[in-house]
């Protein structure tokens, strides 16, 4: 018979252990509790302007940019490219020479370490999105950005930039966004502006959960 005396069995719950890193459209992507991740913030990089993960309108684009496959070795420019995922894909799906350009140096360690993970190569620009200028837009094909017109001002910033990109003779430009009213004004901006503008809502439940919308100009029938 059991002693009455003797003490309770205790029961030790065990939590799960949180993951460190995922796969998403064939991506390694090392979440924030990442060993390596959590180096780079103690030595000191800490992103101060929305740059400290990946943001779900990266997913958008490259569902997009899976139904509608960029040309191999196309000139890529992610603007506001925080940890630089969507110009990571563009690299090792489409072979693309890749530029990330944020106005905050900081996020770079972080869009390095997740080059290096997924094998590949990322150059990267310091320059805020009015400082692009039509020479330097001269030297890409495309040009990607996402969830970067979260600010009332940066919808005419962004509208002139990407007049600028027109008139440098890029070829295709994609801006994606969970739907926020800057973005809104900017693609009203764009229709009436490009002919080849169009904004098509989009929504993704695997390999991540997201919804928004992408405006897409293809300027070879502007106005």
């Amino acid at each position: 018979m059991p002693n009455p005396a003797a003490s309770p069995t205790r029961i030790v719950r065990t939590s799960k252990k949180k993951r460190d890193h995922r796969t998403a459209f064939g991506l390694e992507i090392l979440n924030s509790n990442h060993a390596d991740i959590r180096k780079l913030k103690r030595d000191g990089n800490w992103p101060y302007i929305h740059g400290h993960k990946f943001w779900n309108s990266s997913f958008l684009i490259m569902n997009e940019l899976r139904r509608n496959p960029l040309p191999r070795r196309s000139r890529v420019l992610e603007i506001g490219c925080g940890w630089g995922l969507l110009g990571i894909y563009c690299a090792k799906n489409f072979d693309a020479r890749v530029t990330g350009v944020d106005a905050d140096r900081n996020v770079f360690p972080f869009l390095e370490l997740h080059a290096t993970r997924n094998g590949v190569k990322i150059e990267t620009m310091v320059r805020r999105f009015e400082r692009l200028t039509v020479e330097t837009l001269r030297n890409y094909d495309v040009l990607l950005g996402a969830d970067i017109c979260f600010w009332d001002e940066l919808t005419p910033i962004l509208f002139n930039l990407i007049r600028r990109a027109r008139k440098a003779g890029v070829k295709q430009v994609i801006i994606g966004d969970p739907s926020r009213s800057p973005f809104t004004a900017l693609a009203e901006r764009c229709d009436e502006t490009f002919r080849s503008a169009r904004v098509v809502a989009r929504s993704l439940n695997k390999p991540v959960r997201a919804t928004g919308e992408l405006l897409i100009i293809r300027p070879q029938d502007d106005r």
